[in-house]
């Protein structure tokens, strides 16, 4: 495992919506790792550091995070379970999708694309 507190300093350095797009983008190649039938001990270590990720957010971030660090963390424990996989990559993909509406990330780039026309 890397150095935690290296990793803290390094991610609470940007403001919310960009920790939330990180997270979203942990997620969503959690989702895709699932589905490649990666190793599980990579499978546990992403679950892992997405879970600090989504702590480091703290009280700044949106109330579901809680509930989906809760369910990250409910996932690293279960695991292995591979039949699970398919499963765990639609959860962790529609988490994804979640983190970065809430974000507002998305709706940064859809008007800097609408700004370039």
């Amino acid at each position: 495992m890397r150095d935690l507190s290296a990793m803290r300093e390094r991610f609470v350095r940007d403001g919310l919506p960009v920790r939330l797009g990180n997270v979203a983008s942990n997620l969503a190649r959690l989702s895709d790792w699932a589905c490649e039938a990666r190793s599980s001990q990579a499978l546990v270590d992403l679950m892992r550091e997405i879970a600090h990720e989504m702590e480091w957010s703290g009280e700044a971030g949106p109330a579901e995070l809680a509930d989906m660090q809760r369910e990250v963390c409910f996932w690293r424990r279960a695991w292995p379970a591979a039949p699970a996989r398919p499963v765990l990559a639609q959860r962790a993909r529609a988490m994804s999708d979640r983190l970065l509406e809430l974000s507002g990330l998305l709706g940064d780039a859809a008007r800097r694309s609408r700004d370039a026309d």
